[in-house]
């Protein structure tokens, strides 16, 4: 009988008041979900190599205002000119986002991420530690603490965005910080400063066109080392009914990694697929 009373009394207040079932009390934003890929075809540690840069990423709405986030990146080489296949795992990220502030034309969030050490390479000359590197650089070095391995890192970090007709303005700062967790590669804490600023424009409803310009400072720099890294990427992003594709270029701009276009210069072409859930 108890279950029936239930029942009853679940279609009783279903009938008596359907408005205030209808009505959703705190609407959560939409939980999304990135893949992305940067490919780099060069040399490293003086042989010529192909790398690929998988990573994936998700963001899940725990309430109006806050979201779990989390991503995870990836480093493979091919083999080439009789080398060997390689493969690395990054470390994965996890941490808490949340909106500080949204009158629907200005959005400025804040949080900060957790880098958990699951790859532990306590070698830094080792290949699959300079694959990971390479990954870093690819993503123009935004993966400090996400790749590092063999530490465990914390990423403080605050955006916002400003939408104003068809123009779309956002900058971004992180403040990666990773802790050696082995002895052979020394008790220190490293710190890198990235700031970025972003402008874009809707050429249409489905289309995105944009650029980003991108500075990092090393404030751990080995001497005698360019602690600056400045990089420009242009993007385009199309949208669909299931998501979007964006296409980017990773663009290096100064030393140590050269104009991207030169002899000694470095760049990557990424594709991203996301969605929204």
């Amino acid at each position: 009988m108890n279950p029936l009373i239930r029942c009853l009394c679940a279609a009783a207040l279903l009938l008596a008041a359907p408005e205030v079932l209808a009505a959703d009390p705190a609407p959560r934003p939409p939980n999304a979900l990135l893949y992305e890929t940067y490919a780099y075809s060069g040399t490293l540690n003086g042989q010529p190599t192909t790398v690929f840069a998988p990573a994936l990423s998700g963001s899940l709405s725990l309430s109006e205002r806050v979201s779990l986030n989390a991503a995870w990146l990836f480093a493979y080489a091919p083999s080439r000119a009789g080398g060997p296949t390689a493969f690395q795992a990054g470390n994965p990220s996890v941490g808490l986002g949340g909106v500080l502030y949204d009158d629907g034309a200005l959005k400025v969030r804040t949080g900060g991420n957790l880098v958990l050490p699951f790859t532990l390479i306590t070698d830094p000359d080792d290949f699959g530690s300079a694959l990971l590197r390479r990954a870093a650089t690819l993503r123009g070095n935004s993966g400090f603490s996400l790749v590092a391995p063999g530490l465990l890192g914390l990423t403080p970090w605050a955006d916002a965005a400003l939408r104003q007709g068809r123009w779309r303005f956002a900058l971004d700062g992180r403040i990666p910080m990773s802790a050696q967790l082995s002895e052979k590669r020394g008790q220190r804490v490293d710190a890198v400063f990235q700031v970025s600023g972003t402008a874009a424009v809707d050429l249409s409803s489905h289309v995105l066109l944009g650029s980003t310009f991108q500075a990092i400072y090393v404030s751990t720099a080995a001497e005698g080392a360019d602690p600056t890294f400045l990089a420009l990427i242009p993007h385009v992003r199309v949208y669909g009914t299931a998501g979007f594709v964006e296409g980017r270029l990773v663009m290096n701009l100064d030393a140590p990694l050269g104009f991207a276009f030169s002899d000694n210069g470095l760049w990557a072409a990424a594709l991203a697929l996301g969605t929204t859930f």
